[in-house]
């Protein structure tokens, strides 16, 4: 199976091939600077089956740290891949163009995240926008209340 993939402004488009397990949830400190959120969603794809369609020449790395770099679109900004090495592209899942058939398979850093990364009780979830309808809590989006995380 093949799936594509692109950055927010379309400049960046890649294919990965094969089936994949799941998806990596990094919550590491790095990780959740570098997205402004809780953390980057990872698909790790072996480096022969990810394909540059267009834009290698839109692409321009940061190094934050000796063990941290971060690849962007230098159009718009999106992350793409997260990092890569020899073997290895990390890819950000949400670049992904269509779905991928699986959910989260683990959580890296989970010790380091945020205290603010869970649901507060009474949490709301809607469709869409804040002022459209509301959509049925599934159980497997419940999050558990977890303890107090450790800062990372």
């Amino acid at each position: 199976m093949r799936r594509r993939g692109s950055c927010l402004c379309g400049a960046l488009r890649y294919e990965i091939e094969g089936d994949f397990d799941g998806v990596w949830m990094c919550h590491c400190s790095n990780c959740r600077k570098a997205s402004g959120g809780i953390g980057n969603a990872i698909l790790v794809v072996p480096r022969a089956r990810f394909h540059w369609l267009s834009g290698e020449d839109h692409l321009i790395t940061y190094a934050l740290r000796p063990t941290y770099s971060i690849t962007r679109c230098r159009t718009c900004g999106t992350p793409l891949p997260a990092e890569a090495d020899e073997q290895t592209v990390y890819l950000t899942a949400g670049t992904l163009d269509e779905p991928l058939g699986a959910g989260i398979q683990g959580h890296l850093f989970y010790g380091s995240r945020s205290d603010w990364d869970r649901d507060a009780e009474g949490a709301r979830y809607f469709v869409e926008r804040s002022t459209g309808p509301e959509c049925p809590l599934a159980a497997d989006r419940q999050r558990q209340p977890a303890d107090e995380p450790s800062p990372g």
